[in-house]
């Protein structure tokens, strides 16, 4: 095998363990999830839209560069702060746009009627196919936040239950502040095989 092609392989293996080697990291609270966000993440809490309105439609947010729709089945419904469906048991949606997000997080968490928060499984899935479920039962244990070493183009928050609604809160968008694991190993493999290409050649 002449010098040059294999250096072409050795390149193209490389750019093809990319999607294998992808990572997504879990984070279940605030603290770490921050630790992980690079300066200028964008933070909604939410306050500015109004609340207790009647049902609303798709709700566009953006700041520093970064961009989302959040929408639901049936529409929306903005009370205490927080952001959730106006339907039981239906699925929030939220769509990235602008500049890539490789970050995102949040409380996430299911009310009653009253607005009160309901101990019940909700199911987070981003569109890397990470998918995680949880039960939290108060705003303290609601907190969910992901990195990525790719970009996050849509998270859906399900499964509330019957009588019961999806709600977010306090989300955060930006990029991750330093390589994921799966990032280093793909830098890792690159110039591992630009060596060996390199040495046979030689």
């Amino acid at each position: 095998m002449q010098p040059k092609f294999r250096l072409y392989v050795a390149a193209a293996l490389a750019s093809m363990s990319a999607a294998s080697f992808a990572t997504t990291t879990v984070h279940t609270s605030s603290a770490s999830f921050l630790g992980h966000v690079s300066a200028g993440a964008y933070t909604e809490n939410f306050d500015a839209v109004d609340q207790g309105s009647l049902p609303l439609g798709p709700v566009n947010f953006s700041a520093g560069g970064f961009s989302y729709d959040v929408s639901a089945f049936g529409d929306l419904f903005a009370s205490g702060g927080a952001l959730g469906t106006s339907n039981y048991n239906k699925a929030l949606t939220i769509t990235f746009g602008g500049a890539n997000v490789t970050a995102v997080g949040g409380n996430f968490f299911a009310t009653d009627d009253a607005g009160q928060i309901q101990s019940l499984s909700l199911t987070l899935t981003l569109s890397d196919g990470t998918v995680t479920s949880f039960q939290p039962s108060s705003m303290l244990d609601s907190y969910r936040g992901f990195t990525s070493d790719l970009a996050i183009t849509s998270l859906v928050v399900s499964g509330p239950g019957a009588a019961s609604y999806g709600n977010i809160d306090n989300l955060t968008v930006g990029v991750s502040a330093v390589p994921e694991p799966s990032s280093l190993a793909l830098l890792g493999l690159g110039l591992t095989s630009f060596l060996l290409v390199r040495r046979r050649s030689i």
